[in-house]
């Protein structure tokens, strides 16, 4: 691991944002406003009650707590996240929602130091966005997963982002904050390339999903709070101040009464081969 601890976190640093508690909001309200739609994935990439499952970057916990209902008593869920203030924030989750089949640790995906061949599923939640290497962290997963583990991998692509009334600062902002990310370490356009990653990893039976999420499923002041304005952290400080006209005119779109926005969730799944220990 890094010296840095949080420079293995790649492009995404909770506790360097500008605004970290509106930021830990987001989080919350970006792991609860679709999480039936990730329920319906949980359950098509193969989760079942009973299972172990490892949830990778877990962050606040509110989806491992998710996950640990959905398996049930039988089953347990362990999250791992590199930033200890979040793992923190994850314990008050668990006490706060009364889950027990749950437990929260500090881990590194570059460094995992968990048993090998250990889970039933692992998930990782818009994370590989903002890895720099994460055909290493595929690798580390693969070692911890039992043999015909799941991974199941939920990420973006900005390809499949769009907003109308179209507008060149809407485009504008989502290619610069993507190229600010890139610089960071991070890959705004991952989620159609992780086919391809998982399948060289090793992984078999690799399938890629695509799922819509719209601003007829979250509205548009939502869409644009957990999809768009938080993007302004992947900016320099300069980047950002000739960015504040483009939030505006953007804002000033999602006004229109017949504005529209969507994004495509790439849900990625891949097993580890019966064979491979």
């Amino acid at each position: 691991m890094s010296t840095d601890k949080l420079a293995d976190a790649g492009s995404y640093k909770f506790g360097q944002f500008e605004k970290n508690a509106e930021e830990l909001e987001r989080l919350k309200l970006q792991a609860t406003i679709a999480i039936d739609t990730e329920k319906a994935a949980w359950k098509a990439a193969g989760l079942q009650p009973g299972m172990q499952v490892l949830d990778i970057a877990c962050g606040p916990g509110f989806t491992a707590c998710e996950l640990a209902n959905f398996v049930g008593e039988t089953g347990h869920v362990t999250g791992v996240d590199i930033n200890e203030e979040l793992i923190a924030v994850a314990h008050q989750a668990k006490a706060t929602e009364d889950v027990e089949n749950v437990a929260f640790s500090s881990g590194n995906v570059y460094e995992l130091t968990l048993p090998e061949n250990t889970y039933d599923f692992a998930y990782a939640r818009f994370v590989f966005q903002h890895l720099e290497t994460p055909q290493l962290a595929l690798e580390n997963i693969l070692k911890v997963l039992k043999p015909g583990g799941i991974l199941c991998v939920l990420d973006i692509d900005d390809n499949w982002t769009s907003f109308s009334p179209e507008s060149d600062a809407f485009v504008s902002f989502i290619r610069k904050s993507g190229a600010g990310q890139k610089r960071k370490g991070g890959n705004r356009l991952i989620g159609s390339q992780l086919f391809g990653m998982l399948s060289e990893a090793g992984y078999s039976n690799v399938s890629t999903q695509i799922h819509p999420i719209s601003t007829e499923t979250l509205g548009v002041r939502y869409f644009l709070g957990v999809a768009v304005l938080f993007r302004m952290e992947f900016l320099t400080k300069l980047q950002k101040l000739f960015a504040l006209p483009q939030l505006r005119k953007i804002k000033k779109a999602a006004e229109a009464p017949n504005a529209w926005g969507s994004l495509g969730i790439f849900v990625t799944t891949g097993t580890k081969k019966i064979d491979a220990i």
